[in-house]
């Protein structure tokens, strides 16, 4: 499957604009040079060289969270995997002023996806406060990930996780270290493509894609918000499914070019799907019986209460967080992930809920995992 089979729309998505900001470790060896400066400066050197690679570009005047912002850029596995913290207000980079006309690339581009490549899991085991887990595996095309953590000025500081093939130019892709400074503008849109991700409270978030039109509800008196956008905002504003739930009813999901998606949120006691149908928002909760929650690609609100049966995946999510009474420990979500794992899933990640950290797995390489946290040492 090639990537012109890609369904969110970088383009649209760029033209897209809101801010905040974020806190995660500095980069300290990879190095970013810029042919148009006139001499060699690099993202690792800190702030100042990359204001004198914008400066450079026509960049004047760049605003100094952008600056300190793309000079967190770290490259942290070949996969490959970056991380990066955002910091301030978020800027397009079409947004930033320049001497002249020309803008960085759009990154990657496409149409919907037909209905055999979706593979997404989801699942939430919250039977135990003190080990609830949130448990995501992505399944897609080659998908490079972007780890970002945000620190809004106002809202929850969080992490999550955003495929940068529709932001990044495809010959840049793995070697982002090694860019120029112009082809790191694009992500500056990424808070505007939450993937999945988990706040400071513990409470995470995620996606699967449905593959039918169920209509998102459209309410004039309501706000419009991108179906990937929405995540980020819960993540800033909600530190219980309850509010999450009380958030998403209070605004209107858009497509931001893609499938329409079902949300899975879970905070340490709590876990619910979240679905729309025919202009409705249907939520499906756990409960003191069944202290879990989960999703894969098929609509719940189709099945009349017997999702069963459905999906491979799904059956055997519920067999297994059902067996164990909703509660499993951060290594049981990795082992039910890899489980459901398919030759698409490009990775894996295990939400500690109680520990506020992040478990990234890449392509089914159980033995290499990547732990980022949101605690007071971050």
């Amino acid at each position: 499957m090639n990537q012109a089979t890609r369904w969110w729309i970088a383009g649209a998505v760029i033209a897209l604009c809101v801010m905040f900001g974020i806190l995660v470790r500095t980069p300290t060896a990879d190095r970013t040079w810029v042919e148009e400066s006139p001499e060699p400066l690099f993202v690792s050197d800190g702030p100042e060289a990359v204001r004198r690679a914008l400066e450079a570009l026509g960049y004047a005047d760049a605003p100094d969270h952008i600056v300190r912002s793309l000079s967190t850029l770290q490259k942290v596995d070949e996969y490959p995997v970056y991380t990066m913290r955002y910091v301030g207000p978020y800027v397009r980079a079409s947004d930033l002023a320049r001497d002249d006309v020309a803008e960085p690339g759009d990154g990657r581009t496409g149409a919907n996806l037909g209905e055999n490549g979706w593979a997404c899991s989801l699942f939430a085991a919250v039977g135990a406060p003190e080990s609830a887990v949130f448990g995501r595996n992505f399944d897609w095309e080659e998908s490079p990930i972007l780890v970002l953590f945000l620190e809004p000025d106002e809202g929850y500081r969080s992490v999550m996780s955003i495929d940068i093939a529709y932001l990044i130019e495809p010959e840049w892709i793995d070697r982002l270290d090694e860019a120029p400074v112009e082809q790191l503008l694009p992500l500056l849109t990424a808070p505007f493509l939450t993937f999945d991700g988990m706040n400071e409270m513990g409470l995470a978030i995620g996606m699967a894609s449905v593959d039918y039109e169920c209509g998102y509800p459209s309410d004039p008196e309501k706000r419009d918000v991108g179906d990937l956008r929405l995540m980020r905002e819960v993540l800033e504003s909600s530190a219980t499914v309850e509010e999450a739930i009380a958030f998403l009813g209070g605004i209107n999901p858009v497509s931001q070019g893609g499938p329409n998606t079902h949300y899975l949120v879970a905070d340490r006691t709590d876990a619910a799907l979240i679905e729309y149908h025919e202009g409705e928002m249907h939520v499906f909760r756990s409960s003191e019986e069944a202290p879990w929650q989960l999703g894969t690609n098929f609509p719940v609100v189709l099945t009349e209460g017997n999702p069963a049966g459905q999906c491979w995946r799904y059956d055997l999510i519920d067999a297994t967080v059902r067996g164990q009474g909703g509660v499993l420990s951060a290594a049981d979500a990795a082992e039910l992930l890899q489980a459901v794992s398919t030759p698409m899933t490009r990775w894996s990640i295990v939400y500690d809920l109680a520990a506020v950290e992040m478990h990234l797995v890449i392509e089914r390489h159980a033995e290499t995992v990547h732990t980022f946290s949101l605690g007071d040492d971050t």
